[in-house]
């Protein structure tokens, strides 16, 4: 028996090419099946990357203000802090906080909280230098990174900011003040040690009465540029 005698066959003729139809299909619906598999792990992949940029650019940008996040600050911060120890040059902070924010908050509704902080955040970006840094640090804080910028300078621009902030009308009925605390790098201080130095100064203008700036030169000192009474 051979092929010829086997195609030639009246009975066989068909049935071959039957199988032949099937395998024919087979082919295809595998060849089918697996496009789909391919073009769903395809899909898979792009989510799972689109998914990852989502996810670092959440980690550099404050979803709600648009400026930097605190980690993508700290992480400016230590190559900052790293070029100005190497040429010599000074480097501040500038800590700024929303006087009686949780209240105004409370008074007039969470969203109107929100458009103050980007009316804040719009407003700082317009007086600070393109190679000054800004974030929003947490609640209603923001933080200055101010390169080639000592204490008296960053004291200038703490001072600019206040009373932007006091004349600006973020509220239609009321008035917002800030309280701003400000410190210059010391040799070998850690980013953090700078940071909390300027928290210290915000938090002592909070205590004096709020709508201030002050500035911490160090440990033991603290400089003040000018202290307003709130409402002023």
């Amino acid at each position: 028996m051979n092929a010829q005698w086997l195609l030639s066959s009246p009975i066989l003729t068909p049935v071959l090419l039957v199988c032949l139809m099937l395998a024919c299909a087979g082919c295809a619906a595998l060849f089918y099946r697996t496009r789909i598999l391919v073009n769903e792990r395809d899909e898979a992949n792009s989510a799972a990357e689109m998914s990852m940029i989502q996810l670092r650019k959440s980690m550099q940008i404050d979803q709600l203000t648009g400026l930097l996040s605190r980690q993508r600050l700290t992480e400016i911060a230590k190559v900052e802090m790293a070029r100005c120890r190497r040429y010599g040059h000074p480097l501040s902070v500038v800590c700024m906080d929303i006087d009686h924010f949780n209240q105004i908050n409370r008074d007039y509704s969470d969203t109107v909280g929100d458009s103050v902080l980007n009316g804040l955040a719009r407003m700082t970006q317009a007086l600070i230098r393109q190679s000054d840094a800004v974030c929003r640090w947490n609640g209603g804080a923001f933080l200055l990174l101010l390169p080639h910028t000592g204490l008296e300078q960053a004291l200038e621009l703490a001072e600019k900011l206040r009373r932007q902030a006091s004349d600006a009308a973020f509220l239609v009925d009321n008035h917002v003040s800030v309280s701003i605390g400000s410190a210059c790098l010391s040799t070998q201080e850690s980013f953090e040690s700078m940071t909390r130095r300027a928290e210290d100064a915000l938090h002592q203008a909070k205590n004096e009465g709020r709508n201030r700036s002050l500035g911490h030169h160090s440990a033991e000192d603290t400089v003040r540029l000018s202290s307003h009474a709130a409402g002023s």
